[in-house]
């Protein structure tokens, strides 16, 4: 008999590997933009208030993602983004679909 677990197990490890690119991916574009270490970099980082990043950088990074992802991030949704994570699951839940 099939262990019914298998799939969903498969599919959470695909869903990590995607957040995972998505992250790297963030991670490259911050660090070219503020000339930082990646290692300095995590996903509980706020854009904001660790990263310092103005509103002509958060508009860049914006611009970023929606061209790599071919994706448009619906503005009541940029208001809720505060960390590098909320910008991976955002990014994550529109391209999943």
């Amino acid at each position: 008999m099939e262990d019914p677990s298998g799939p969903r197990e498969r599919n959470n490890d695909d869903m990590i590997k995607e957040k995972d690119k998505i992250f790297d991916y963030i991670v490259r574009t911050l660090t070219q933009t503020l000339n930082m270490s990646p290692t300095d970099i995590s996903m509980d980082l706020s854009l904001r208030d660790d990263l310092i990043l103005d509103s002509l950088q958060l508009y860049e990074l914006v611009i970023d993602v929606e061209e790599a992802y071919d994706i448009r991030l619906p503005d009541e949704e940029l208001d809720e983004i505060v960390t590098i994570e909320d910008v991976v699951n955002t990014v994550y839940g529109l391209t999943a679909n």
